[in-house]
């Protein structure tokens, strides 16, 4: 019986066998073919590890590297002074002091501590307290409550007599001294400025023992103030070098001091103008006459 094949099934057998075919042969390529590998790390093997010798030579229990290290030699300290510290004598000094301990409490107290402006206020009241000076008053005094017109002239002849003989003509003005002795560094200067002072304070002294009669307590208490006003602030200029800041502070109200002495001697005139008739020419006292308007004019 003649049987009729189904073309389809020979075009499957033929790609069929075709793709065997071409199986086959790309195995037979890759057969002859080397793969090439990559190549491999090598490391070389560490060097053994030699310890170093551990001798003591001297038998003293350490070993000889650690000699040049260790002593056992007993080791004997220089005893040391004992000092006691001693707080700053000059204004500078305590002021120093003063802001630094304010500034590291404020810091300690954080943000319920002072501020940095508050420091400062603080520290410049310690320094107004530093430089304030006693005034004097009627207790210090000796007042005469019943009094003659002698007395006047007694009392008059004995101020300007007292300002008279404690007078340093050849000296310099204070301030051209200590001027020099801060642009020059002269300080042998210093001792004219202490000579000042003390012409000062000796005015203030002798004028604190002359008996004043009770209507001119007022004036008698601002020239003895006034006196005493400048010797403290020329005895601030001679520590220019030791004590800077307590220089500074006096110097900066000595001009109304020294402005201050000029019209405690005006008011003194004043006070005295209508006792002229009291005084000679040659009279001491007649040195207030010089403070008066119409001499200044």
């Amino acid at each position: 019986m003649q049987s009729n094949v189904n073309p389809k099934i020979i075009g499957a057998v033929v790609v069929g066998f075709a793709l065997v075919g071409a199986a086959f042969t790309l195995s037979s390529i890759n057969s002859d073919r080397t793969i090439p590998q990559p190549a491999a790390v090598k490391s070389s093997e560490p060097a053994p590890r030699v310890a170093i010798a551990v001798e003591d030579s001297d038998q003293n229990g350490i070993e000889d590297w650690r000699d040049e290290f260790i002593t056992t030699e007993p080791i004997i300290l220089d005893q040391a002074t004992t000092t006691t510290y001693e707080p700053p004598e000059t204004l500078t000094g305590q002021l120093g002091i003063n802001f630094m301990e304010n500034i590291i409490r404020a810091r300690g107290y954080g943000a319920f501590g002072q501020t940095d402006e508050e420091v400062i206020n603080d520290t410049v009241d310690v320094l107004r307290q530093s430089t304030a000076h006693s005034l004097y008053d009627t207790p210090d005094i000796i007042i005469l409550e019943d009094w003659t017109e002698q007395d006047i002239a007694n009392y008059a002849n004995a101020v300007a007599a007292a300002i008279s003989r404690n007078d340093l003509p050849d000296l310099e003005g204070e301030l051209f001294i200590l001027q020099d002795v801060l642009t020059s560094g002269d300080t042998g200067r210093v001792t004219e400025l202490n000579s000042l002072a003390q012409a000062y304070k000796q005015n203030r002294d002798d004028t604190l023992a002359v008996p004043v009669p009770a209507f001119l307590v007022k004036e008698h208490l601002d020239l003895i103030n006034t006196f005493h006003a400048i010797y403290k602030d020329i005895e601030a200029m001679a520590s220019a070098i030791e004590d800077p800041a307590f220089t500074l502070l006096r110097l900066k109200r000595y001009e109304d001091d020294a402005s201050g002495l000029g019209y405690a001697m005006q008011n003194m005139f004043f006070a005295l103008e209508d006792y002229a008739y009291l005084f000679e020419v040659t009279d001491p006292a007649v040195l207030f006459v010089v403070f008066s308007p119409d001499f200044q004019n």
